[in-house]
């Protein structure tokens, strides 16, 4: 048996998130923001290991093969997911394991961190069965944090904790955030994930590929894969969005390039893998920094299949053909709405012609992922009509439609509280394609309306036929009879069974 300092257990529940879109269309993610953290601690001289839920599985049994191999000193979950949302809609995930591990162990001090918890620690810790909470990105904190289990160190040195003493909730200043990414997060520990093969991409993200595949699934062209961040954090305050809750404030740090490169190497070159997403909330907004990291990248040869995200208003044509020689496939727009006003409510303005950029894009044959969002403050009936309508125009090679949720750390959340709007009563009502899913009413619309219209959006925008021959010819009847076939699994709403 192995005595670990650290134990990160990455939570998940990959079938109650996505139902049964899980066993085919949704990704695998490995997860980036856990294994920073490990690799930071590993240079401070820690013992660590990862255990990925998510990808790996959980039940009651899972605890005690896991004490036998590691007897952690500490377990720690961060809490977060494809996006920034998903911090919240992986809640009960990260809960139950806390239960199971309690129900095991009681005496084993459990941590919780990322975007939710940071949100809502005091909330968080008064929920969940665990011992501390970690407010911010967690590195500073955790080191503190296993000294003081050590007893090398005060709990009020801890910065960035919230911990119980007597019955109460207590806190600690806030931990600053690392300012040299390249000093203090180097590496991500590929190493203590069991196997990259676990992972794979998004179904679109290879729909390029799917022509070369053997399986059904397309696992082979889907796997291995892997999901990194080049830099942290979002200048822009868009009110629906929670990714600064763990930043403190708007802004954005970056990776230098030459870091980077290094990453891409030991992934290419020691795993084999081709499939990559930046998570940066905004790749494409420094033109210069992505020129150098494309550069270094078509220098190299390499054969990438890589997703970006960007803005409407970050993207110059000019540095298209260098993203494309350098592998990058995929730009996912953040569009959101067709109706300026409801955009400019929630502080997403877009002051260029999203049509002409978004056919600028597809004229460089890199696809364009898009994003859409039903039932922001402002929406009703038309404007949610208009979106759709935008959204058919643009012809994406695919779409995301998303129902509005108030996510803790968003001013969205801010607002709907203080206006006490209808908010889930569990966790589970923030997944956007769960069981239990309960999205913001508008201004106009309830609820049930506007999940209804977000279902009834995504089965009209690619059962399209217009959209249906687009993909056959740019991808193959592989690729569109795939689409058919996700259309079949209709996701089972609560909310909409009355």
């Amino acid at each position: 048996m192995a005595k670990k300092d650290i134990l990160f257990i990455h939570p998940g529940n990959q079938k109650k998130t996505y139902q049964d879109l899980s066993k085919e269309y949704t990704a695998v993610a490995t997860p980036a923001w856990t294994l920073l953290l490990a690799g930071y601690l590993r240079e401070k001289g820690y013992d660590v290991a990862i255990y990925d839920a998510n990808a790996e599985g959980w039940d009651e049994t899972k605890t005690e093969e896991l004490f036998n191999i590691y007897s952690p000193q500490l377990i720690v979950m961060m809490v977060y997911g494809h996006n920034p949302s998903a911090s919240t809609q992986t809640m009960p995930a990260a809960g139950r394991i806390a239960k199971d591990i309690k129900r095991y162990n009681k005496d084993i001090p459990v941590a919780m961190g990322g975007i939710h918890p940071s949100a809502l620690p005091e909330k968080t810790l008064d929920e969940e069965d665990i011992d501390f909470v970690i407010k911010g990105e967690g590195a500073y904190t955790l080191d503190a944090l296993i000294k003081y289990l050590q007893g090398k160190e005060n709990i009020k040195a801890v910065k960035g904790l919230y911990y119980r003493r007597e019955g109460f909730i207590l806190n600690n200043e806030n931990a600053p955030v690392i300012k040299n990414l390249d000093a203090e997060f180097s590496r991500y520990p590929w190493d203590m994930l069991s196997d990259l093969n676990l992972y794979r991409a998004h179904n679109m993200h290879c729909f390029q590929d799917f022509k070369k595949s053997k399986k059904t699934d397309f696992s082979d062209v889907r796997s291995p894969y892997v999901a990194i961040n080049t830099s942290l954090g979002c200048p822009y305050s868009c009110s629906y969005c929670c990714i600064n809750a763990i930043f403190g404030k708007p802004g954005i740090r970056y990776w230098s390039e030459d870091r980077v490169i290094t990453w891409i190497d030991e992934l290419v070159n020691k795993y084999g893998v081709r499939n990559i997403r930046f998570d940066d909330e905004l790749f494409i907004l420094s033109q210069k920094r992505v020129e150098r990291l494309c550069d270094m990248i078509i220098d190299r040869g390499y054969d990438l299949n890589i997703w970006v995200y960007g803005r409407v208003d970050t993207i110059k044509e000019q540095i298209l053909p260098k993203l494309k020689k350098a592998g990058i496939n995929w730009i996912c727009l953040g569009i959101e709405s067709g109706n300026d006003r409801v955009r400019g409510d929630v502080n997403k303005n877009i002051k260029k012609d999203i049509k002409s950029i978004v056919k600028t894009i597809q004229a460089h044959d890199i696809y364009v992922h898009g994003n859409f969002m039903f039932g922001l403050p402002e929406d009703n009936i038309e404007t949610m009509k208009e979106t759709l309508e935008l959204a058919m125009d643009l012809n994406c090679e695919f779409a995301n439609f998303y129902s509005v949720m108030a996510y803790p750390g968003s001013a969205l959340y801010s607002f709907a509280v203080e206006n006490k709007w209808t908010l889930p009563e569990t966790w589970d009502g923030f997944s956007q394609l769960g069981y239990e899913t309960l999205p913001l009413p508008t201004k106009y619309l309830s609820a049930k309306q506007v999940l209804s219209f977000r279902d009834y959006a995504f089965y009209r925008y690619h059962s399209n036929p217009k959209y249906l021959n687009m993909i056959a010819d740019k991808f193959g009847n592989k690729v569109r009879t795939h689409i058919e076939n996700m259309l079949e699994i209709k996701l089972k709403r609560r909310l909409l069974e009355d």
